[in-house]
């Protein structure tokens, strides 16, 4: 495949960064890999998306902060290169340490006998910042006497991969034409084909500007990691399907109660109540509403990653826990009569204990305020941590449920920080510390999976102690999301549903309209018989 190659000039720290924001945010009309070398029109500091900003740092260099993750760099002696890749590109679809061993040897390669990578593991958990993804091995390139030369920071989101990379000019003994030629030809190992000359047009352009002067040269951005304001979002019912364009099975067809949902959406209104159902686009949102039930979302509507699958809006800062909501929700809970919750967040990396807390709490306000109802929950991974975990299990929930989401292969694909192992470490540990809890986990279905790979990983959740299981169907989003690789019959679903009950599952709910809190109390129930 032919790269698209960019040599641009000198711009200042916004427009820098918003010209690579815009890159990724159409990687999928330009439709190919590109590679783009600039550098800055004045002393500049470029800092992690969510990290705390550098306040201490000298007044003469400006600062701006990336849309990638990572540390602090100085800009005023080095070369600056960003790649944007598809998201079906190989690069895009390995786990993050290794596209960034990959890269930074190719680059090192070129940079002489004295330039190696340093092999060194992350240790601890910063809870002050959110860890965009998780990688076990630090690949910096260093030169003579252990100076660093060169490192990199990436975003990956539906679109593709962002990768934004700098190199010190020290590295050729201050020839920038040399440094550049050496960065083209580290990227042309992955470019077969070469590289053909790409410019922005004034359409590009313009984009640019409107993202620098909204984004990147703003306060709210710079200082507090904050977001524009997204444009409204189209009404739910033209988001399940209509919005992709696609004609969809007939078993893909749901009746529902208007009155029953207009109530339900009433008392969620009235208490400023949050669902996953509304949230992530669920098909059974009519149906659920309808008969009176909700699957809550707890600690904002805004998550800290951002999943190739999942329509939920991302912010790598979301607006703080609000402290009465788990009141709020012991109260709908009652309003709406229900005798068993369903209890799930967005991804809070960006909190000390990952939410756990807050799930505590809302278990606790609920038995107070409504005896005898059950309370399952649907967690994050906690960034693998069994300190959160615990705060959750203590308070025994009927059900801990953690989604695997898919097969290890396209674990890294569709999401954006989690890990295939990780979220097996999180299930091993529910079952091992969970004192008899049932412990649940779902896939989905239809993204590209194959016969095996399911079967494996159902094999491995068993292994790990998983009794409950649910396998729907993938639908994507909007056309922007991971793209579908097809709609499983009702009958495939079956099959899969004994398959997995062969395995010695206690409950398994399995169907193309199948979701993680689908008939969440009838699995209960099997758990239990």
């Amino acid at each position: 495949m032919t790269w698209l190659l960019w040599l641009d000039g000198a711009h200042g720290p916004s427009f820098n960064m918003a010209f690579d924001h815009v890159l990724l945010d159409r990687i999928g009309v330009i439709g190919r890999p590109l590679l783009r070398i600039y550098t800055w029109d004045r002393p500049s500091i470029s800092f992690g998306r969510s990290q705390l900003h550098p306040e201490a740092f000298a007044s003469s260099h400006a600062l701006v902060r990336r849309p990638t993750g990572g540390g602090i760099v100085w800009h005023d002696g080095d070369l600056t290169y960003t790649v944007v890749l598809p998201a079906d590109h190989a690069l895009a679809q390995m786990e993050v340490h290794e596209s960034y061993r990959l890269m930074h040897e190719a680059i090192g390669g070129q940079l002489g006998p004295a330039a190696h990578l340093q092999e060194e593991r992350r240790a601890g958990v910063d809870v002050r910042r959110m860890r965009c993804f998780e990688s076990p091995v630090r690949h910096d390139i260093l030169g003579a006497g252990g100076a660093k030369l060169a490192g990199a920071a990436q975003l990956r989101t539906k679109a593709g991969v962002l990768v934004q990379g700098s190199v010190r000019l020290e590295a050729t003994e201050g020839d920038w034409t040399a440094l550049r030629d050496a960065i083209i030809r580290a990227f042309g190992t992955f470019a077969p084909d070469g590289f053909s000359e790409w410019t922005p047009d004034a359409d590009f352009l313009r984009a640019v500007e409107e993202k620098a002067a909204n984004q990147y040269a703003t306060d709210a951005w710079n200082l507090r990691g904050e977001l524009p304001a997204p444009a409204p979002a189209p009404a739910v019912a033209s988001r399940v399907g209509e919005e992709r364009g696609e004609r969809l099975p007939g078993w893909i067809r749901i009746q529902s109660s208007a009155e029953g949902r207009r109530h339900v959406s009433e008392v969620l209104a009235d208490l400023r109540l949050n669902t996953v159902c509304a949230s992530a686009h669920c098909p059974n949102l009519g149906a659920c509403f309808s008969g009176g039930v909700a699957t809550f979302l707890i600690l904002g509507r805004a998550c800290t990653r951002d999943c190739r699958f999942c329509a939920i809006e991302h912010s790598p800062c979301p607006a703080p826990p609000e402290p009465d909501e788990a009141v709020r929700l012991a109260e709908g809970v009652h309003r709406l009569g229900l005798k068993y919750v369903v209890v799930t967040s967005v991804t809070r990396d960006d909190l000390p204990d990952g939410g756990a807390g807050a799930f505590r709490e809302a278990i606790l306000a609920i038995r107070r305020r409504c005896p005898g109802t059950g309370v399952e929950v649907l967690t994050p991974d906690f960034a693998g941590r069994e300190e959160p975990l615990m705060k959750v299990l203590e308070v025994r929930p009927e059900v801990f449920n953690h989604n695997v989401e898919t097969v290890r292969r396209l674990s890294t694909v569709i999401r954006s920080a989690a890990t295939y192992e990780r979220s097996m470490s999180v299930l091993r540990a529910a079952v091992r510390l969970g004192g008899g809890i049932p412990v649940k986990s779902g896939i989905m279905l239809g993204l590209g999976e194959r016969e095996a790979e399911v079967r494996e990983t159902l094999a491995e959740l068993r292994d790990a102690g998983v009794s409950l299981l649910t396998l729907g169907q993938y639908l994507p989003p909007t056309k922007t999301h991971h793209p579908l690789d097809r709609h499983l019959s009702p009958e495939e679903f079956d099959a899969w549903k004994d398959y997995a009950l062969g395995l010695g599952f206690r409950g398994v709910m399995s169907g193309p309209l199948v979701r993680s809190s689908y008939q969440a109390f009838e699995l209960y129930k099997a758990a239990k018989a």
